[in-house]
C-alpha cells in the first residue's frame, strides 16, 4: 500500500489472493467437556471486525455465561470462517451481534 501512495499510484483492485474470511463462534460446553456450537457468525472480511463483535457478545456474557443456558457454559470466540460450512453461519452485516446471541438462546430454550 505505501509503496503505490509513495508513487502516486492508485491501488490495486485485484493483488491475486483471496480475501481472508473471519467468524466468530458462541459455543456452549457442558461441565463434562463436551461442546456444541450456539450461534455461527461470518463472513467478516476483516479480523478486527470479528474481534469486535466477538468481544461485545463476551461482554454480554460476562457473569450469566452459565445462566444464559442453563447447565452449559456459554463463550465467545473468533474462529476462522470454514467456507465449506458456509450455509450454517449467519451473516453479520447490518445485524447486531447481540441481537442474533439473544435470538439463538431464545430458539434453544423454545
Amino acid at each position: 500500500m505505501l509503496t503505490h501512495a509513495a508513487a502516486g499510484l492508485a491501488l490495486p483492485d485485484d493483488v491475486g489472493m483471496a480475501p481472508a474470511n473471519y467468524g466468530v463462534l458462541v459455543e456452549t460446553r457442558k461441565p463434562d467437556g463436551k461442546r456444541y456450537t450456539l450461534l455461527r457468525l461470518g463472513p467478516y472480511t476483516q479480523a478486527g471486525h470479528a474481534a469486535r463483535d466477538a468481544d461485545r457478545l463476551t461482554s454480554v456474557l460476562q457473569g450469566r455465561a452459565a445462566s444464559v443456558v442453563p447447565g452449559f457454559a456459554v463463550t465467545a470466540r473468533n474462529a476462522p470462517f470454514d467456507v465449506s460450512d458456509h450455509e450454517r453461519f449467519i451473516a453479520p452485516d447490518d445485524a447486531d451481534a447481540v441481537a442474533l446471541l439473544a435470538a439463538a438462546v431464545e430458539g434453544v430454550s423454545a
